[in-house]
């Protein structure tokens, strides 16, 4: 660290029930070739042995009378990361933040290449576009035998560091095309450029994640893209996100974020020109959000019957203060659907006619070219 104490980069980790990858998870980062860091980690009221395991770490942390290891206890279980991460945020020190899941793993080299990255290119946003992927039971050791993967097909992925366009337009539409990661960890970010620009996670169930990249990105003014490929992460079958829940939380978890989401990304992008002189950028925001959603949204029609589901939904939208922007986009959406409905129609009645006309020739040849036509 610097004469000043102030780390060169914070790492944040949510924590919950993690007893079994928490040590792996430090470990690796004690393992860094770049020793200039803070670890923050926010225990999201673990009913297992994590703390204690973060707690005897304390001494492996700290160098030359430096404490590096630092376990914030909440006092009330937040229900996801959200509020952990912005807990880690608001005493982070950091000249650039890092977020970790608690289950995940870093490479050896990996913030000391994002560090130098950052510093190079001055990037207020540097993002990653493969990662590694560990089985529930893999050992974060072995990263080396992993091949990277790619978190969506249409991730952008560069083969050399990139500074990517400052133009929003051009920044929004790849957000929307499904060009840039939506999860935290696979992102350097500089501290001062969150802080200073209120981006911190919103408080929604599911969608916390998209919300505060898409922020990022449209705020950064060095956005960078690299190739490295630094982070694990693991696949859990526990996960929160695959465990069952009642019809009533089931629709205020997805439902409500949905709706909520909406809100605040209207809310947000009011404070750019160029969603005001482009409202298609706007609903290629809403679209993108709606449609990662939309997946999950469908699962609890097969479960729930019509009558109950309308009532819960209503019960969701009665909590939405401005429902101005769900209206503009479900109405715009709604019209959308049908000219694309009458565009295959169309189409349908086209390939009809052709098919018709080639069956009409076809028996005009059978029947030696005379216009004949079986009954």
């Amino acid at each position: 660290m610097t004469e000043k104490n102030i780390p060169a980069i914070s790492v944040i980790i949510p924590m919950y029930n993690a007893e079994k990858y928490i040590g792996e998870c430090l470990d690796s980062i004690l393992a860094q070739t770049f020793q200039d860091f803070e670890v923050i980690v926010v225990d999201n009221c673990s009913t297992d042995d994590s703390a204690k395991i973060v707690e005897s770490y304390a001494e492996k942390f700290t160098s030359g009378g430096v404490e590096r290891l630092k376990l914030v206890r909440r006092d009330v279980n937040s229900g996801n990361a959200t509020v952990p991460r912005n807990t880690g945020l608001k005493i982070a020190r950091g000249e650039y933040i890092f977020f970790m899941d608690s289950d995940d793993a870093i490479t050896k080299t990996a913030l000391e290449e994002l560090f130098k990255a950052a510093k190079k290119f001055q990037a207020d946003l540097i993002h990653c576009g493969a990662f590694f992927r560990l089985l529930e039971n893999d050992s974060a050791k072995n990263y080396k035998k992993l091949n990277p993967v790619i978190g969506g097909k249409n991730i952008t992925v560069v083969k050399e560091p990139t500074v990517f366009s400052g133009d929003l337009a051009e920044r929004v539409r790849n957000f929307g095309n499904g060009k840039f990661n939506t999860t935290p960890w696979n992102y350097l970010f500089r501290r001062d450029f969150l802080t200073d620009n209120n981006i911190f996670f919103p408080d929604l169930k599911h969608g916390e994640d998209e919300f505060f990249d898409f922020c990022a990105i449209c705020r950064a003014k060095n956005f960078l893209l690299v190739p490295n490929v630094v982070y694990m992460y693991r696949i859990r079958q526990d996960s929160m996100n695959r465990q069952a829940v009642p019809p009533e939380n089931y629709v205020h978890d997805w439902f409500g974020s949905t709706l909520k989401a909406i809100s605040l990304y209207e809310k947000f992008i009011n404070n750019f020109d160029a969603f005001q002189k482009n409202p298609e950028l706007k609903y290629i925001v809403f679209e993108l959000f709606a449609n990662h959603n939309t997946t999950h949204h469908l699962q609890i029609y097969t479960q729930v019957p019509a009558f109950q589901l309308d009532a819960l939904i209503r019960r969701e939208l009665e909590q939405i203060e401005d429902k101005t922007a769900l209206a503009a986009f479900l109405f715009n959406r709604m019209n959308v659907f049908n000219v694309n409905l009458l565009q295959q129609q169309n189409l349908i009645r086209q390939q009809q006619a052709q098919i018709q006309q080639l069956q009409q020739n076809q028996n005009k040849i059978n029947f030696g070219g005379e216009d004949v036509f079986k009954l």
